[in-house]
């Protein structure tokens, strides 16, 4: 039997009797239940024209959002008749994704992870006044062996990630973006056998033609996730190329066409590198193997014969980014290339030199300065000094 709002059966008592009033069109149906919105937490009060809830959470029929039981109210904003009840907010929201918001307009997002590169470590002022990042070039002679070049790359750990190469003239500090093929090689991301990765191979002849010698260095202007981060490389000094200027020095060139786990896959995107020290490289020592075979008469004759040459390079005082790169990244190269420039070396020959790893030596270290010296020894790469009887 409907009693009607706010209406009660007597028993034994008259009972208390309340009147809608209206205000600005907005009625007050007195006595109700305060309940929060089970997302946001709003709250309201509800009245109840059937029957009151008696379970914690409802629904209102035809609605997604779900409202959790708070307590009592005095004025209710708002009359209900048709609900349905649940135990809790998750059943309640559950039970709505399902019945009533399936196939309402949804956006699903997927989270990237992302790995925002590390800041580089504090100066803590020792001076490394022994080493000179030097690069050499000549407008002249494009010889390769008079021509060095340096590859600075990056892999973008998300699609909207971004990264732009700037060239930064010390003397003056103005910015010149390196965006094409103008200074170097240029790879933008998208390339087709790895569209994560963009890498600029400096031309040193083509920026000495530009702007000249003197002290340059490359930016890296990186954002990620909306993050912006800038980056600077080792201070370069671009020289023109002279015996002077090359003598005590030894390049070794890379070129890296493979996938570095710590880094990422260069495999067919042409990347190269070179790196010029300090140093020494030749004074070949020659390591010969005989392959004999035994007669049945116990003659013992020579099959095959070959020598190797064994090179050793001396890296002198290198600091530890130069030493961390060269052991880490350019000795890991597919090919490696050496040329010396030493005017006292017993052989001129070593100009662009190809050459494959054999062993290193452990790094020595000093107390009155932050450069090593490195051993490392090399061999041809091409084993083809051999002999054969046959």
């Amino acid at each position: 039997m409907y009693l009607g709002e706010n209406a009660c059966l007597s028993q034994g008592y008259v009972p208390k009797v309340d009147f809608a009033t209206f205000d600005n069109c907005s009625p007050s149906f007195g006595y109700g239940f305060k309940y929060a919105n089970c997302k946001t937490g709003e709250e309201i009060t509800f009245a109840f024209s059937v029957q009151d809830p008696t379970n914690q959470v409802l629904r209102k029929e035809g609605d997604c959002d779900c409202w959790q039981y708070v307590g009592e109210d005095n004025n209710a904003d708002e009359l209900i008749s048709n609900y349905v009840e649940y135990s809790t907010c998750v059943e309640c929201i559950d039970a709505a994704a399902i019945e009533l918001c399936a196939s309402g307009e949804r956006t699903i997002g997927y989270a990237i992870r992302a790995q925002l590169p590390s800041a580089p470590p504090e100066d803590k002022g020792f001076d490394e006044c022994c080493f000179e990042n030097k690069v050499l070039a000549d407008l002249s002679d494009a010889d390769p062996y008079k021509n060095d070049f340096t590859g600075y790359y990056h892999f973008r750990p998300s699609n909207n990630s971004t990264c732009v190469f700037k060239l930064v003239r010390k003397s003056d500090g103005s910015e010149t973006t390196l965006n094409d093929d103008t200074y170097g090689t240029f790879l933008d991301f998208g390339g087709p056998d790895n569209a994560d990765l963009s890498y600029i191979i400096v031309d040193w002849r083509a920026v000495l033609s530009a702007f000249g010698q003197g002290y340059y260095q490359v930016k890296k202007e990186v954002s990620t996730v909306g993050i912006s981060q800038d980056f600077y490389y080792s201070t370069v000094r671009l020289l023109p190329f002279s015996n002077a200027n090359a003598d005590n020095t030894v390049r070794i060139d890379c070129t890296q066409d493979g996938r570095l786990l710590r880094i990422g896959d260069f495999s067919n995107t042409g990347f190269k590198t070179s790196q010029r020290f300090m140093g020494f490289f030749g004074r070949p020592r020659y390591e010969y193997e005989q392959n004999n075979v035994s007669k049945r008469s116990y003659k013992v004759e020579q099959a095959s014969m070959s020598v190797d040459k064994q090179y050793l390079f001396t890296g002198q005082l290198l600091p530890d980014c130069i030493l961390d790169e060269l052991m880490e990244f350019t000795l890991l190269g597919n090919e490696l290339f050496v040329s010396d420039y030493n005017t006292n070396n017993p052989s001129y020959s070593f100009q662009v030199y190809p050459v494959e790893l054999t062993s290193t030596q452990e790094p020595e270290y000093y107390t009155t300065s932050r450069g090593a010296t490195i051993e490392i020894t090399l061999s041809d790469r091409f084993k083809d000094n051999r002999k054969y009887n046959c």
